[in-house]
């Protein structure tokens, strides 16, 4: 008798050195490797370090093959109805990739279909419909409101058929699963995007600042539109405390150039390149100030209300000060506060933020029970084992 499994349905997986792919190989790396298989629907565009190969999942993946859709009519009336049309086409034949792959395994006891990809949640709904298997969407954010124009138009349409017909929801954060039990009446699953299991149990650095010289304010991952702004007034705030030897370290695939073409640009700004997956964590833990941006001025601020960066969860662990930068509305202000385990500034004025910065600097001690209570949060919400322990219950793997 083959035992049953599930099938994850994502754009992107381990190696990759995005967020969702992280937490994905966190959570899935502490599971049978039989009781699972991966369903990719891009094909990976990126070329993986020798490092971050030590990261891939084991489990058996199967690589969607890419949708072939409508290139006219080219007419500017014309294009915005093929936009359309090539949408429902590309979830139609991915659907049906999707099922093809089911059919493979018939051992198949659920779908889950990550956000991240506009087609990938309708195309895992419709082929787990049409292989009568239970589906869940995993919402890593707002599937209806992280896409504009036609895409938000068709999303916000069909969301009401695609979720109040699932077996479930799986949401990274509390503000997200009350969001989708609100709007859709569906039954929801917390299950955080977890730090690593080294940070969590490794000892901190104890020295601050950790190197002689500057003080260094430390960011890792992209920047965008979802948190440029705050950028901009670290930017300014930074400047204007020319009495500290303040520097600000971004650890980013971006270039200066990049940065500069978002208003971003500084002589206290030091641009590093992407750093393999252990180095990053290194660097979180030697920083002197984690910084935590989420904008104030974005075009989705629904997604900003609910989002809980990838990257939260190893801030908490490093065992260094966090100071997030965030809308006093959004989840990670909310945790924050009522976990007093990080420094929020939640408006958007660069000398609030200048405060914040030099009250953390003049009074090193004020810091210290924070971060023991980020340690204590980061091994009580975001080990891998509790998220896998989240996920086996959802599915009800080993039980």
């Amino acid at each position: 008798m083959i035992d049953s499994r599930f099938a994850l349905l994502s754009h992107i997986l381990p190696p990759s050195p995005s967020g969702q792919a992280v937490a994905l190989y966190r959570i899935l790396s502490g599971l049978p490797k039989d009781r699972y298989y991966l369903i990719r629907s891009r094909v990976s565009p990126e070329n993986v370090d020798a490092e971050e190969n030590l990261f891939q999942l084991r489990s058996q993946c199967y690589v969607l093959p890419a949708e072939s859709l409508l290139s006219r009519p080219r007419h500017f009336r014309l294009s915005y109805l093929r936009n359309k049309i090539n949408l429902l086409l590309q979830i139609y034949i991915r659907a049906k990739n999707i099922a093809d792959v089911l059919q493979k395994e018939p051992a198949t006891q659920a779908v889950i279909a990550c956000s991240g990809d506009f087609a990938d949640i309708p195309a895992g709904a419709l082929a787990s419909k049409r292989s009568g298997i239970p589906f869940y969407a995993y919402i890593f954010d707002d599937y209806v409101f992280q896409w504009m124009g036609s895409q938000r138009w068709m999303a916000r349409l069909m969301a009401p058929f695609l979720f109040k017909s699932a077996a479930g929801i799986i949401g990274p954060n509390e503000f997200i699963c009350e969001e989708y039990h609100h709007r859709y009446g569906v039954q929801t699953r917390l299950v955080r995007n977890p730090s690593a299991s080294e940070q969590v149990t490794r000892e901190p650095c104890l020295e601050w600042p950790a190197e002689n010289g500057a003080i260094q304010i430390v960011y890792t991952g992209a920047i965008y539109h979802a948190n440029a702004d705050c950028f901009r007034n670290l930017v300014r705030a930074v400047e204007s405390l020319s009495e500290y030897p303040l520097e600000i370290h971004i650890f980013s695939a971006q270039t200066r150039e990049e940065l500069a073409s978002q208003g971003i640009q500084s002589e206290k700004l030091i641009i590093h390149s992407h750093l393999p997956y252990g180095e990053v964590l290194e660097r979180q833990r030697k920083a002197d100030i984690l910084f935590l941006p989420l904008a104030f001025e974005s075009p989705i601020p629904q997604v900003i209300r609910t989002s809980a960066p990838g990257k939260l969860g190893e801030y908490l662990a490093s065992g260094r000060p966090v100071l997030a930068h965030v809308p006093s509305g959004s989840f990670v202000a909310y945790y924050f506060k009522k976990y007093q385990c990080g420094f929020v500034v939640d408006q958007n004025d660069a000398n609030l933020l200048a405060m914040q910065i030099k009250e953390l600097i003049a009074i090193p001690s004020g810091w210290q029970e924070m971060v023991r209570n980020a340690r204590r949060q980061a091994r009580l919400d975001f080990s891998p084992e509790i998220a896998q322990d989240q996920l086996k219950a959802l599915l009800q793997i080993g039980q």
